[in-house]
C-alpha cells in the first residue's frame, strides 16, 4: 500500500502541473436535454459525455444536463443510458453563444447497444467489437434476486457455476467445460484475483458494487496475461455519476419444504450504495457494502453441513477526480471480512469436532489509474495503473481419528489439534498502456494499443501444529508453502477498421519466475500469444467473426490447500512436480451474430463455435498418504486435451414490458489420454471431470403494470462424470476404493416478483418475492457421517428457497 500511495501522490503531482489545465475564460457550458423518443417522456439519469474526454455529467429526474467547463472546439457528444440506444451528435462548441443540444434517444430492451471494454482493452461499442462480448448487467442480477456474483455468471452462454465441497462451500465458475483456474477474473480489467482469492472469491463481490460483468470466451492471454485459455470474466464496478442511494434488506429461507430436512437455513443479506457528485462534476464517489449472515444447512440430518455457515462483510468506493479537461485520476478501495464453516458441532471450536473446514479471510485490495490525453483531438491516451490485494487468512482443516490402523473403533475419538493453518498472500499488478488512434495506417484507419505490465504474487502457508490453550501459544509452526512468482508481460496489438471489415493483430510476452523457499525449487519461462482477429460485417444487422488466440497457464503456487475432499477425512495437499512445464492453448472460434427489429420487436441470435486444444494440461497423481496422513496430490504435466463445442443465444423484446433471453452449450472435453483422476483404485479416463456436454439457461421478465415486475428464470445441467471417492468399503467400514459415476440431470427454475410505489420525486420503494429452485431438483444421494466424500456434490448450488427482500432508492 505504501508503493500506491506514493505512485498516487506522483501522479497527482504530475497531472497538476500538466499544460492541459482548465482556463475558466476559454470554456463555456453545454445544456440540454434527453428524451425518449416514443413517449416523448425525459429521460433520467443518463450520461451526456464529450467522447474521448472525461467532461460531461448526468440528467436530472426532468432529463435535463448541463456540461460546465467545455473548451471550444468539434465534439462528438454521446448521450447514453442503461435500457437505451446511444444517440450520438456531432457538436462545434462556441464561446460567447448559447450551446443546447436536444438527444431523441430509442429504448435499448435487450441490451445491445453497449459499449465494452474487454475486447481489446479499450472502450468500443459490442457491435463493433473483434470478439463476442456478453454482458450480465445490473437488471439481471436484480430481477433473478443474485446474493453474490456467483449467482448471476450462470446466465452467460458457456458459463457453468457449481459447488464443489460441503465441507468449506468453494465453489467455481467453469468456462467452456474447463475449470476454473482456466479462467481470468479481471476487475476493472485489472488481474488481482490471486490463487488464493479464487478459491472463494466468487462470493466476495457483491451486486451492489457491479455495474456490469462481461465475458469474453476463448483464448485471451495475447491480451491479458495468463490463465485466460478459457476466457476472461471482466467485473465493471459502478462509477458515481449523480447523487444517488439505495439501501435494501433480504431474508432467503434455504430448503423450505425439502422432506428430507427438519429445519431450513436462514440466510440474511443487507446492502447499501450510493453517490456522491460535486456541483461542477469534477469529482465523485460511488460507496457501497454488504453484510450477509447464513446459517449451514444439513440436507441429509447426519448432523453434517451440506451448505456452510458463512458470515461475510464486504465494503468499498470508487472514486474519481479530474484534475483537468484531459485527465482523470480514479481510486477504488475493497474490504472483505469473511468466516466459513462446515463439518459437524458448529458451535464448539473446530479442532473438537469430528470433522471441520473452517476459514477466515480478511481482504483488502484497491487500485489508482490515471488517464492522460495529450491534444484535444484525443487520439492517444495514456493509462497508468496499479492495484494491489492483501489477504490474512486463518484456517483449520481437521478430523478426528475414530478408528484405529486395523480399523477398529476407538473408546473415544482423537481429536486433532494440529490442523490450524495462517496464510498471508500479496498480489500486486502495476502497468502502463498507451493507445492511439492513426486516420492511416499502411492502408487503414487503425488503432494502436501498446502496454506493459508487472503482476507479482507471494504466498506464504503455514502449518500451526499444536496450540496450547492454557498459555495461548502456538508451537512449532511448520512453513507449507513459502512461494512467489512475478510476471512481466509486454503487449502491442493493431485494428484496422475498413468499414465492411475489421482487422485485429496483436501478440504479447511473458516472462515469469515461480520460487520455492521450501524445496528450494524454481520454474522460469518465456512465452509468447500471438493473437488474430478479424470481424465481417454482413450487412447493417449480421456480423461473422473469426478468431485466434495462444494462451498459457503457469504453473499454479495455489490451489485450495489443505483441503477435505476424500473420504475418511484425508486431508490433500497439492504439490507441484519436478520439470513441471506451463499449459499453452491454441483456440479457434467462430460465430455468427444477428441483431433485427421488427417494428418495436428487437431480436438477437448468436452461435458461436469454438476448440481448443490444450498442450501439457496438468492432471493430478495421488501418492500414498504422507507422515501426517495427508494425500498428496501431485500436479503433474498429461499430453493435453481438447475442449470443442457451440454455443446459442437467443434474445427477444416485443416491448419494455417483456423481454426473453436463453442460451445452451453443447460441448465434448476430453484428455488425449486417458489420465488418473481417483487416488486408491487409480481409475483412469479421457473425459474431464464435472463437464456436462450439455448445459443452458433462460430468463423472462414480463411487466405487466410499470410498477410490477415478474421474472422466471432457470439454469439446465446435463449428466456429468465424476468421481466419488470411496464408495467401497472393507468389512470394518472403513472407505477403500473409488467409483466413476455418471451424475443425473438437473433443471433449477425460479420465480421473483417485485412491486415498487413511487414516494415522490425519483425515490422509489420496492418489495420483492420470490423461490429459487422451486421444485427442488437437487442432490438426494449425499454421503453420510465422518467418513463422507465432501467432494460428493453435484447439481444446482442451493435446495428450494424462499426469499423476500425490501429496498428503497432513487435508482431502483
Amino acid at each position: 500500500m505504501r508503493i500506491i500511495t506514493k505512485l498516487c501522490l506522483s501522479l497527482i503531482l504530475i497531472a497538476s502541473v500538466s499544460p492541459y489545465s482548465i482556463a475558466e475564460n476559454n470554456t463555456t457550458t453545454i445544456k440540454g436535454k434527453v428524451i425518449d423518443i416514443a413517449s416523448n417522456e425525459p429521460v433520467s439519469f443518463a450520461n451526456v459525455a464529450l467522447e474521448g474526454t472525461s467532461i460531461g455529467a448526468v440528467t436530472n429526474f426532468e432529463g435535463e444536463f448541463e456540461i460546465i467547463n467545455v473548451p471550444a472546439g468539434n465534439y462528438q457528444v454521446i448521450a447514453s443510458c442503461v435500457g437505451y440506444r446511444a444517440d450520438k451528435q456531432e457538436f462545434n462548441v462556441k464561446l460567447g453563444q448559447a450551446n443546447t443540444l436536444t438527444f431523441k434517444m430509442s429504448e435499448d430492451f435487450i441490451g445491445l447497444d453497449q459499449v465494452v471494454v474487454t475486447a481489446d482493452r479499450n472502450q468500443i461499442s459490442r457491435k463493433d467489437a473483434p470478439v463476442v462480448v456478453n454482458s450480465i448487467g445490473t437488471k439481471l442480477l436484480e430481477n433473478t434476486a443474485a446474493s453474490t456474483m456467483a449467482d448471476g455468471l450462470m446466465f452467460s452462454p458457456g458459463l457453468r457455476v457449481e459447488n464443489d465441497c460441503n465441507n468449506c462451500g468453494f465453489s467455481q465458475v467453469r468456462m467452456n467445460g474447463l475449470e476454473g483456474p482456466y479462467t481470468q477474473i479481471l476487475i476493472n480489467s485489472r488481474p488481482i484475483f490471486s490463487g488464493l482469492a479464487g478459491v472463494y472469491g466468487l462470493e466476495h463481490i457483491p451486486p451492489s458494487m457491479i455495474q456490469r460483468i462481461e465475458v469474453v470466451r476463448g483464448g485471451g492471454s495475447a491480451l491479458f496475461g495468463g490463465n485466460a485459455i478459457a476466457g476472461t470474466i471482466n467485473v465493471i464496478t459502478k462509477d458515481p455519476v449523480s447523487n444517488s442511494f439505495k439501501v435494501g434488506a433480504k431474508y432467503s429461507s434455504v430448503g423450505t419444504g425439502v422432506k428430507a430436512s427438519d429445519k431450513p437455513a436462514g440466510d440474511v443479506l443487507v446492502d447499501f450504495n450510493g453517490s456522491i457528485v460535486s456541483e461542477d462534476k469534477q469529482s465523485g464517489i460511488f460507496l457501497f457494502g454488504m453484510k450477509r449472515n447464513k446459517d449451514a444447512w444439513d440436507a441429509n440430518q447426519d448432523g453434517f453441513s451440506d451448505i456452510v455457515e458463512l458470515k461475510n462483510l464486504s465494503a468499498g468506493f470508487n472514486a474519481f477526480h479530474r484534475l483537468n479537461d484531459l485527465s482523470k485520476l480514479n481510486l477504488e478501495y475493497h474490504l472483505v471480512d469473511e468466516f466459513r464453516r462446515g463439518g459437524d458441532q458448529l458451535d464448539l471450536p473446530a479442532h473438537m469436532s469430528l470433522i471441520a473446514e473452517q476459514v477466515e479471510h480478511n481482504i483488502n485490495s484497491g487500485s489508482i489509474t490515471l488517464d492522460q490525453y495529450f491534444s484535444e483531438e484525443r487520439v492517444n491516451k495514456l493509462s497508468v495503473y496499479a492495484s494491489a490485494q492483501h489477504i490474512d487468512r486463518s484456517s483449520y482443516y481437521g478430523a478426528a481419528q475414530l478408528k484405529d490402523d486395523a480399523g477398529v473403533d476407538l473408546p473415544q475419538p482423537i481429536f486433532d489439534n494440529s490442523a490450524y493453518g495462517a496464510t498471508q498472500d500479496l498480489a500486486i499488478s502495476a502497468g502502463v498502456q498507451f493507445f492511439s488512434h492513426s486516420d492511416n495506417l499502411l492502408f487503414a484507419p487503425a488503432d494502436i494499443t501498446l502496454g506493459f505490465e508487472n503482476v507479482y504474487n507471494k504466498l506464504k502457508d503455514k502449518k500451526l501444529s499444536y496450540m496450547d490453550y492454557a498459555t495461548k501459544t502456538i508451537e512449532p509452526t511448520t512453513i507449507i508453502a513459502n512461494q512467489s512468482s512475478n510476471t512481466i508481460g509486454a503487449y502491442a496489438q493493431s485494428k484496422w477498421d475498413l468499414g465492411f471489415a475489421s482487422f485485429l493483430l496483436g501478440a504479447r510476452m511473458d516472462a515469469y519466475k515461480i520460487k520455492n523457499s521450501v524445496d528450494h525449487s524454481e520454474i522460469n519461462n518465456t512465452v509468447i500469444s500471438p493473437r488474430a482477429n478479424i470481424l465481417f460485417k454482413l450487412d447493417e444487422d449480421m456480423q461473422l467473426r473469426l478468431s485466434y488466440a495462444r494462451g498459457f497457464r503457469a504453473p499454479q503456487i495455489f490451489d485450495e490447500d489443505l483441503h477435505i475432499e476424500a473420504s475418511a477425512a484425508r486431508r490433500v495437499i497439492h504439490k507441484l512436480s519436478e520439470n513441471l512445464k506451463a499449459e499453452s492453448s491454441n483456440s479457434y472460434t467462430l460465430s455468427y451474430d444477428i441483431d433485427k427489429s421488427f417494428g418495436k420487436v428487437q431480436t438477437y441470435f448468436l452461435a458461436e463455435g469454438f476448440y481448443t486444444d490444450l498442450n501439457d494440461s496438468f492432471v493430478n497423481e495421488y501418492s500414498t498418504n504422507d507422515e501426517n496422513g495427508n494425500l498428496v496430490a501431485y500436479r503433474k504435466n498429461s499430453k493435453g486435451a481438447i475442449v470443442k463445442g457451440v454455443n446459442f443465444e437467443f434474445k427477444v423484446a416485443p416491448s419494455y414490458k417483456l423481454d426473453f433471453q436463453m442460451g445452451m452449450t453443447l460441448q465434448s472435453s476430453e484428455y488425449k489420454e486417458k489420465v488418473e483422476q481417483g487416488d486408491l483404485t487409480e481409475i483412469k479416463t479421457d473425459k474431464m471431470m464435472r463437464t456436462p456436454n450439455h448445459y443452458g439457461y433462460f430468463a423472462m421478465n414480463w411487466k405487466p403494470l410499470h410498477e410490477f415486475t415478474t421474472t422466471i428464470s432457470g439454469n439446465y445441467s446435463g449428466s456429468m462424470d465424476l468421481i466419488h471417492f470411496g464408495v467401497e468399503k472393507n468389512a470394518n467400514g472403513v472407505a477403500i476404493g473409488d467409483q466413476l459415476v455418471k451424475s443425473s440431470e438437473f433443471m433449477d427454475i425460479g420465480i421473483n416478483f417485485a412491486y415498487h410505489f413511487d414516494l415522490g420525486g425519483d425515490v422509489k420503494l420496492e418489495f420483492d418475492l420470490g423461490v429459487k429452485n422451486i421444485f427442488n431438483s437437487f442432490q438426494d444421494d449425499f454421503d453420510k457421517g465422518a467418513y463422507r466424500d465432501a467432494s460428493w456434490v453435484y447439481g444446482p448450488l442451493n435446495p428450494r428457497t424462499i426469499h423476500f427482500g425490501i429496498k428503497i432508492g432513487n435508482l431502483l
